[in-house]
């Protein structure tokens, strides 16, 4: 069976013969080249933040062998003014050499800080990052976008079956975007917090959503999604508390969590959505595809809430060169062909004893 190279990537994915379909999430890498930090701390130090970044990855990928590896945002630390065009090439070349080593398929999304200094930097945009990733790695899967969009990486990724051609999942790339911009000078709104995932975006999700679903004898294609910031109903697991009898502060605030709505991991920071809401989660539920949403950017929360049906995940940060606690690692998402999944969060023990500035 042959489909529109729109809806196939050029390399497709497929079931194992065992029926399974393995994905390591890693998320919030924030690489940094140990060269830059020469100003900031000891190199040193972040040799040692780089050394730990490089074994989580190493270690999760000879630990679970996945199908499919998703890079989930804030895969560099695009803030940081050290950063020089070499340096960026360098940051990504690093993360790339424990995925390229074994020829695993990779795709991206980009998280809030991948580009963040673009108005400064223009080598920092996402569809230069994008050239580069391809670049340097024979296997990476995602592309600028499926077809014109905001954002960048927006792709679709159906799984086909073990033993034939016809398509049994599908795995949503989106691109939460990072903060509302001037489209001029691409400065930065002031005080208007994190960008969300655009009219445009939600409109090809649900174009996509049908067209696989006409290829599918009119039946749904079940279907996960990996985006680097959670949408607004992970607000439903906080509610507003005292200073007597609270988990959390934010803004001044107190708030205890939703033990009752959350079905298991831990949140130890409030949740960060984009101030507005867009409408994308909404979305999800009317089209009736999506299984699980993935995020990352809240480094040490890795819960699951069930909202409408649809499970969200947050899956811990991967990086050392951000905060976090001693709890780093990744995601591992196990697929059966009959769209059952299980998954579970991995943490990686520490190689090196450098105190880290968490």
């Amino acid at each position: 069976m042959l489909y529109s190279s729109k809806i196939l990537n050029e390399k497709p994915l497929r079931f194992s013969r065992d029926g399974t379909f393995k994905i390591l999430h890693l998320t919030d890498i924030h690489n940094v080249i140990p060269e830059m930090d020469k100003e900031i701390m000891p190199i040193e130090c972040s040799r040692d933040m780089t050394k730990e970044t490089i074994n989580v990855e190493n270690e999760l990928i000879g630990r679970t062998n996945p199908d499919l590896i998703v890079f989930g945002g804030d895969n560099i630390s695009g803030y940081r003014e050290e950063y020089t065009e070499e340096y960026m090439k360098k940051a990504i070349d690093e993360i790339l050499e424990p995925v390229r080593k074994k020829g695993i398929p990779l795709a991206i999304v980009f998280g809030n800080h991948d580009s963040e200094l673009v108005n400064i930097k223009p080598y920092l945009e996402r569809k230069n990052q994008i050239k580069i990733y391809s670049g340097l790695y024979s296997n990476f899967v995602s592309t600028e976008n499926d077809e014109k969009m905001s954002g960048c990486a927006n792709n679709s990724f159906p799984i086909l079956a073990s033993g034939s051609d016809d398509i049994k999942f599908n795995v949503y790339c989106v691109d939460s975007n990072d903060y509302p911009r001037d489209k001029k000078t691409k400065k930065r709104i002031p005080h208007t917090g994190y960008d969300n995932v655009h009219e445009d975006q939600i409109k090809w999700y649900e174009k996509r959503s049908d067209e696989l679903k006409n290829m599918n004898g009119g039946k749904v294609v079940p279907s996960i999604l990996f985006q680097h910031i959670p949408v607004r109903q992970e607000y439903d697991l906080v509610e507003e508390s005292d200073e007597n009898n609270f988990d959390m502060e934010d803004g001044g605030k107190f708030f205890k969590i939703r033990k009752d709505l959350m079905e298991e991991g831990e949140m130890f920071e409030f949740p960060s959505p984009p101030e507005k809401e867009s409408g994308q989660f909404d979305s999800w539920v009317k089209k009736g595809d999506l299984k699980a949403a993935f995020f990352g950017h809240d480094h040490v929360n890795s819960f699951l809430y069930t909202k409408d049906g649809i499970k969200l995940y947050q899956t811990i940060s991967a990086g050392y060169h951000s905060y976090g606690n001693d709890k780093h690692g990744g995601r591992l998402i196990t697929i059966n062909e009959d769209s059952s999944f299980t998954t579970e969060t991995l943490t990686v023990k520490r190689i090196t004893e450098e105190k880290f500035p968490w």
